[in-house]
């Protein structure tokens, strides 16, 4: 006949005299040791808020400082870029010039007759300044505000997130402890953290229409560059012809109207007849 294996057993659980041992106390379970252990959590908590929002409000304070330096350095490359942009039209000033004399020794050594019912060379037109830039005054206000507001200080406005992280009724229960000016300090670095996004929003779309006027500048300046550079050698080529340099048969040159002269006289004949022609 089969035993039960447990028969003998005998529980000493109602006669023993030690405590129950509780899994959900803090050593004996006394209520100290449950105040002391949640103390220590309440403050490591709010440490490890407090550390973490200040490493937070370092790194945005280090990145804003970093796009006001980017928003300067941008700006001076913008300088550069004008003074290119103008150089070239200067240049494109100057050719035009260059081609209604050229224009004129061809008519003196073409023949008078086509000099004097031949059309009047065109004026140089005047070259249209560069444009004035709104996204480049933006940023400079935006850089100089934060520059001389000492980062955080000088906020845009923006939607504004503050208020205790606490609600009242925790808030209350620490006051006067310790933890309020804990939480105070947090609260104050999540203030600052807040401005510095909305700075570095200000900042990042400034830099950005900046970019892109740049970049319209850039390719002004190739188109520029590429004209001058076509009309320059477009006007080496007819001075070549004009000094009888490469002519073709045929053509009517300075050299064959004055095969005798030498090419200092004839550099000088050629200036004289452009101071006459002005």
């Amino acid at each position: 006949m089969s035993r039960n294996p447990f028969d003998d057993y005998v529980s000493t659980s109602a006669t023993s005299t030690q405590p129950i041992r509780s899994y959900t106390t803090m050593g004996n379970g006394s209520i100290e040791d449950e105040a002391d252990y949640y103390e220590r959590e309440i403050e490591k908590y709010l440490q490890d808020s407090l550390d973490s929002t200040e490493r937070s409000r370092r790194h945005l304070d280090n990145s804003e400082k970093i796009g006001v330096a980017t928003a300067q350095e941008l700006l001076e490359q913008r300088e550069k870029l004008e003074r290119t942009e103008k150089n070239l039209d200067e240049i494109h000033r100057t050719t035009q010039i260059t081609q209604r004399n050229l224009n004129s020794l061809k008519s003196v050594f073409g023949g008078f007759f086509k000099n004097k019912f031949s059309r009047k060379p065109e004026e140089a037109k005047d070259v249209s300044a560069v444009p004035q830039s709104k996204s480049a005054n933006r940023l400079s206000e935006t850089a100089a505000a934060l520059s001389s507001g000492g980062g955080s200080s000088a906020s845009f406005s923006g939607p504004s997130t503050g208020g205790p992280t606490l609600n009242e009724s925790s808030r209350a229960a620490i006051r006067g402890t310790r933890w309020e000016a804990m939480d105070n300090q947090i609260d104050e670095n999540l203030d600052a953290m807040s401005s510095n996004l909305r700075n570095l929003q200000r900042l990042g779309l400034d830099l950005g229409k900046e970019v892109d006027a740049q970049n319209e500048m850039l390719d002004r300046i190739e188109v520029k560059a590429r004209r001058n550079d076509d009309v320059v050698r477009s006007q080496d080529k007819q001075m070549q012809k004009l000094l009888g340099t490469n002519a073709n048969a045929g053509e009517t040159t300075v050299e064959s109207l004055t095969p005798s002269m030498d090419t200092s006289t004839k550099m000088s004949l050629f200036m004289k007849a452009s101071s006459f022609l002005k």
